[in-house]
C-alpha cells in the first residue's frame, strides 16, 4: 500500500470513529457515519494482501466485488445524507436513491456470479490479467451510479453552500470540490473502460498519479468539509461543559438552601445550562426575602450580596416575602448574554466562599 492509501484509509477510519455517537441519535449522522464506514471497508478490501488473500481463497475475485460494493454503499449513503440536511424539513425529494442503488447492486452481483466470481480476469485465464469485455461493461455500470452519486451530491452541496452561515459554507465548498475531484477520478477510469469497449486494441490506460491524486482531493475535501459541522458542535459542546462547570459552586449554594429549585428532568447538556441557569435566577428571587437584592449590576457586588444573604438564610434570618426584582442586567431573553454574567457572578462567589460551599453539599 502506498502513501496516499495509508493517509485515506486513517482519514475515512477517523471520520468513521467519531461519528459513531452522533450515529445513533439522528438519521443524517448515520447517513454520513455509513458513508465514511462503507468507504473506508473499501479501501481494506483494496488493501494487497486482503485481495490476495480472498481471491486465493475463493478462486475468484470477491474482494474486487466487495470493494466496489462498499464503494457503491458509501456514495449512496452519502448522496442520502446530503439530501437529508438541504431539505430544510421538506419530504424527500430523492426516494429513488436506494431502489436504484439496489438494482445497481444486484446487476453487478448478477454479473459476477454469471461470469464465475470473476470481473477483470479474461475468460479461460485462472490469475489476474486482461480485463475481458464482460468486466468492462461491469466497471461501466459501477463507475456510472458512482458519478450520479457524487454529481448529485456535489450539487446539493455547492446549492446548500449559497443561503449557509459563513463557517458551515466552508465546509460545503470544500465538501463540493471533494464530489468534483470524485467525479472527475471516475471520470477518467470509465473513459478508459469506454474507449476499450470501442476498440479493445486502444492504447488508452489509466494515470495512476491522476487517478491517486484526484481520489485522495475527494476523500480529504469530504472528510474535512464535512467535520466542520462536528466541529461546530464539538466547539458549542465544550463551551456548555465549561458553563455548566463555572456555574456549579453558585448552583450548589442555591440548591443546598433550596432543595425546591433543582429541578429533576433528563434534558441534552445545552438544555442543562439554560435549566440552571434558571435554577439561580429562582434561587435569586428566594434570596431577596432575605435581603434586598443591590442596585449594582456588577458581577462582584452580585456575587458579594448571594454570599451574604446565603449565610443570613443559614442562620434562620429573613423570611419576608421576595421582592420580585431579580439583581442583574436586562438581558432581553438573551439566553447567551445572561450565561456569561452569571459565570462572572458564580466566579466571584467561588473566591468569597473557598470550599465551603461544596463541603456542605457533601
Amino acid at each position: 500500500m502506498t502513501l496516499v492509501d495509508w493517509l485515506a484509509l486513517i482519514l475515512l477510519w477517523g471520520a468513521s470513529l467519531s461519528r459513531i455517537r452522533p450515529a445513533r441519535h439522528s438519521h443524517e449522522q448515520r447517513m454520513l457515519w455509513g458513508a465514511f464506514t462503507a468507504l473506508a471497508m473499501s479501501r481494506v478490501f483494496s488493501a494487497a494482501p486482503i485481495v490476495a488473500w480472498m481471491d486465493a481463497s475463493t478462486s475468484t475475485e470477491l474482494a474486487t466485488l466487495m470493494r466496489h460494493l462498499t464503494g457503491l454503499a458509501s456514495a449512496t449513503c452519502l448522496l442520502a445524507y446530503v439530501e437529508a440536511i438541504t431539505r430544510h424539513g421538506r419530504p424527500s425529494r430523492a426516494r429513488w436513491i436506494w431502489p436504484t442503488a439496489a438494482v445497481v447492486v444486484t446487476v453487478l452481483t448478477v454479473m459476477f456470479l454469471l461470469r464465475g466470481g470473476r470481473i477483470y480476469w479474461v475468460d479461460g485465464a485462472t490469475s489476474p490479467g486482461d480485463t475481458a469485455l464482460q468486466g468492462r461493461i461491469y466497471l461501466a455500470v459501477f463507475d456510472a451510479w458512482l458519478m450520479a452519486c457524487l454529481a448529485a451530491a456535489g450539487w446539493l452541496f455547492a446549492g446548500y453552500a449559497r443561503v449557509a452561515p459563513p463557517l458551515l459554507r466552508v465546509g460545503l465548498v470544500l465538501s463540493t470540490i471533494g464530489m468534483v475531484a470524485g467525479v472527475i477520478n471516475r471520470l477518467h477510469v470509465m473513459a478508459v473502460n469506454v474507449a476499450h469497449l470501442i476498440d479493445p486494441g486502444t492504447a488508452w490506460r489509466e494515470i495512476p498519479v491522476f487517478h491517486k491524486s484526484t481520489f485522495l482531493i475527494c476523500i480529504v475535501g469530504i472528510t474535512a468539509g464535512t467535520s466542520i459541522p462536528a466541529w461546530r458542535a464539538g466547539m458549542a459542546w465544550l463551551r456548555d461543559l465549561a458553563a455548566l462547570r463555572e456555574l456549579r459552586p453558585l448552583w450548589e449554594g442555591f440548591t443546598s438552601q433550596y432543595p425546591d429549585v433543582a429541578l429533576s428532568m433528563e434534558v441534552a447538556l445545552r438544555a442543562r445550562v439554560v435549566r440552571r441557569v434558571l435554577e439561580i435566577r429562582d434561587g435569586m428571587l428566594n434570596l431577596t426575602s432575605i435581603s434586598a437584592p443591590p442596585v449594582s449590576e456588577d458581577p462582584d457586588v452580585v456575587a458579594q450580596w448571594v454570599a451574604d444573604a446565603l449565610e443570613a438564610a443559614r442562620s434562620g434570618c429573613g423570611h419576608g416575602v421576595p421582592s420580585g426584582k431579580i439583581p442583574g442586567p436586562d438581558f432581553n431573553g438573551d439566553m447567551e448574554k445572561e450565561t456569561q454574567w452569571l459565570r462572572q457572578v458564580a466566579t466571584r462567589f467561588k473566591q468569597l466562599n473557598g470550599g465551603a460551599v461544596a463541603s456542605r453539599a457533601s
